[in-house]
C-alpha cells in the first residue's frame, strides 16, 4: 500500500451511494485505506500530501473536463479521469494535457485497480494505439520547434482575436461543434478560422495547432467571446 492517500473529484450531482462509485471506493482502499472524496479540490499547499487526483469523466467532454484548474493541477501532480465514456473523452487530447491514464466507467474492477497502481508507479494508462499516434505526430513536429522566436511572435500577431479564441478552445480538445456554440458562431465559420490560423501558425494539423497555442500563445491574449 501506498503512504499517501487518494483525492477523488466529484461532481455537485454524482451519486455518491451509486453502487458503480461504490465499487470504484473498494477498489480504490486496496491500493490504500486512506482515499478523500469531495467535489471542491484541496487547497493547494495540501495537495502534496495526495498521490493521484481521480477526476470524474461522467459525460463530460474534454473541453469541458479540461479546464485552466484541472490543466494546472496536472503539471505537478499525478491526475487521471474516471467514470469516463469513449464517445466523450479524446484520449489523445487528455495524453498531451499531462492526464496520467483513463478510467472507463464500464471498465471491470480488476483493470480499474490495475491502471491505478500502473499510474502511481509512474507509468501512463492509455491504450497503446494512442501514445504510439502521439508520439509519432510530436516527433513529426521536431523541426517545426527550430523556428525563431521572432517568427511565432510574428504569427500570434497576425491572428485576430477571434482566431486566437478559436485556437484557444481546439488546444482544449473542443471539437468544431462545441467551438461553434462556445462562439455563438456556425461550424462552417470555426473550419475557415481553424485553416487561416493553419496557414499563419505553419500548423498540418490540429494537434500542432493546439502543441503551438501551448508554446506561444500567453493566456492574456486570448480572447474567449
Amino acid at each position: 500500500m501506498i503512504s499517501k492517500s487518494l483525492f477523488v473529484l466529484t461532481k455537485y450531482h454524482t451519486d455518491l451511494y451509486n453502487d458503480d462509485f461504490l465499487l470504484l471506493l473498494k477498489v480504490l482502499e486496496t491500493v490504500t485505506p486512506k482515499v478523500k472524496v469531495d467535489s471542491r479540490l484541496p487547497a493547494i499547499d495540501s495537495r502534496a500530501n495526495f498521490a493521484l487526483f481521480l477526476v470524474d469523466a461522467a459525460y463530460s467532454s474534454c473541453s469541458e473536463l479540461l479546464n485552466e484548474e484541472i490543466i494546472d493541477l496536472a503539471k505537478s501532480n499525478h491526475v487521471a479521469l474516471y467514470n469516463a465514456m469513449p464517445t466523450k473523452v479524446h484520449e489523445q487530447t487528455a495524453l498531451l494535457a499531462n492526464i496520467k491514464g483513463i478510467i472507463y466507467k464500464n471498465d471491470e474492477p480488476e483493470n480499474t485497480f490495475k491502471g491505478v497502481r500502473r499510474i502511481l508507479s509512474g507509468e501512463l494508462w492509455f491504450c497503446r494505439k494512442t501514445m504510439s499516434k502521439t508520439l509519432s505526430e510530436l516527433v513529426q513536429q521536431v523541426p517545426n520547434f527550430v523556428k525563431t522566436p521572432q517568427t511565432d511572435l510574428v504569427s500570434l500577431n497576425v491572428l485576430t482575436a477571434r482566431e486566437k479564441s478559436v485556437i484557444s478552445l481546439l488546444a482544449k480538445g473542443a471539437k468544431n461543434e462545441d467551438i461553434a456554440n462556445t462562439l455563438n458562431i456556425s461550424c462552417h465559420t470555426v473550419k475557415t478560422h481553424i485553416y487561416s490560423a493553419f496557414r499563419k501558425t505553419k500548423s498540418r494539423n490540429r494537434i500542432e495547432l493546439a502543441n503551438w497555442a501551448q508554446r506561444f500563445m500567453p493566456a492574456a491574449s486570448i480572447v474567449t467571446r
